[in-house]
């Protein structure tokens, strides 16, 4: 990458595809630049990259991240990883496996009180303001939610069985 690829990467935290580019964009940066394999160099070119929303998150975050691209990547991940924006039905899915998976790596499988509290707090825009309309038993109970949620943002595809 020359330098006007450089100067052009951004990382503004607007959602789970910008940050996942970001990603990928800055490894393959680090790869042409020779860095690949330089935790601190990664982390601190990343910190330069970071703008908006993405940059306020950032800057709350402690030292040994910031100064870490394994933390900061792990970081990331876990503030924009999940969030579930309301865009489509295979976001939706995404999201639904997301929380799924979550839950599994903190050995909440079947903790519903925790799993609702962390699906809550990866919705935004338009999905938050869906769930903050839904009736209290649907927002307290994981299985009607996530039901409702693939109702709400169905598939715009055919492929793959028919829900009835």
């Amino acid at each position: 990458m020359d330098g006007k690829e450089s100067d052009q990467l951004e990382f503004r935290g607007q959602n789970a595809t910008e940050c996942k580019n970001f990603i990928a964009a800055l490894l393959k940066l680090a790869f042409a630049q020779g860095k690949q394999r330089d935790d601190q160099w990664i982390a601190d070119f990343a910190a330069t990259c970071m703008s908006d929303d993405a940059l306020v998150w950032w800057s709350t975050l402690d030292e040994e991240v910031q100064g870490s691209w394994k933390l900061l990547r792990q970081a990331m991940l876990s503030e924009y990883g999940s969030r579930f924006c309301g865009g489509s039905g295979e976001e939706a899915e995404k999201f639904v496996r997301a929380v799924y998976h979550k839950a599994n790596a903190e050995g909440k499988r079947k903790d519903n009180e925790w799993i609702i509290a962390y699906a809550e707090s990866c919705l935004d825009g338009e999905a938050l303001r869906w769930y903050a309309q839904l009736d209290s038993d649907t927002r307290g109970d994981w299985t009607e939610l996530q039901q409702a949620l693939l109702v709400q943002y169905p598939r715009d595809d055919t492929a793959g069985p028919a829900l009835k």
